[in-house]
């Protein structure tokens, strides 16, 4: 009867890792044809035929539409420069370039994937086309609930923050746009 009680213990046990361990393979990802660039990351064969079952387990879990490898790629962040996880009641700075793409948006998501209101009830994004730009194409981007001057996407509530920069008709799913990919750093600017 023992017997029985270890071999439960240790089935039970095997399971319970098992399942937390597959959690964490599909919610992060990372290892199986992630890209990185900063805090960025990317996966670029996630709304392929060639996605490995790992990314496609994350896709369903997400509840996501993946962009086609011909339409496009979205890098996700969740932390700062300092490697701290966002949040919706902080201020960031989004300084530099993206890989050459006909259009990019950035937006922010609350913690349940969906895309944050602003204050006055629109999503908070921005788009390639409507940013103001520094003379060498660079840009910066502030995100957060506190006003600032220049571009800027009013966030509200509060919890984890996670931005997502889709980049349309790109080479960075080419080999040849893999070369030296720059994505915008994140800094902290302050919290509420």
């Amino acid at each position: 009867m023992r017997f029985f009680f270890e071999l439960a213990f240790i089935v039970l046990v095997a399971l319970g890792l098992g399942a937390a361990i597959s959690q964490v393979s599909i919610q992060d990802n990372l290892g199986f044809g992630a890209l990185r660039i900063g805090q960025w990351t990317a996966w670029p064969a996630e709304g392929s035929r060639d996605a490995d079952p790992y990314t496609r387990a994350k896709v369903a879990a997400d509840g996501a539409v993946p962009l086609g490898a011909g339409e496009g790629i979205a890098f996700e962040a969740e932390k700062d420069l300092q490697g701290n996880p966002l949040q919706l009641s902080c201020s960031y700075r989004l300084a530099g370039q993206t890989p050459l793409a006909r259009l990019w948006t950035l937006t922010a998501h609350a913690a349940d994937r969906s895309v944050v209101e602003t204050s006055n009830g629109t999503p908070a994004a921005t788009n390639s086309r409507k940013i103001v730009r520094n003379g060498n194409g660079s840009f910066e981007i502030s995100v957060g609930p506190v006003l600032q001057g220049g571009n800027w996407i009013n966030t509200t509530g509060t919890g984890p923050l996670t931005l997502i920069f889709r980049l349309y008709d790109t080479q960075v799913t080419t080999a040849a746009g893999l070369l030296t990919p720059e994505m915008p750093s994140i800094e902290l600017l302050g919290c509420q």
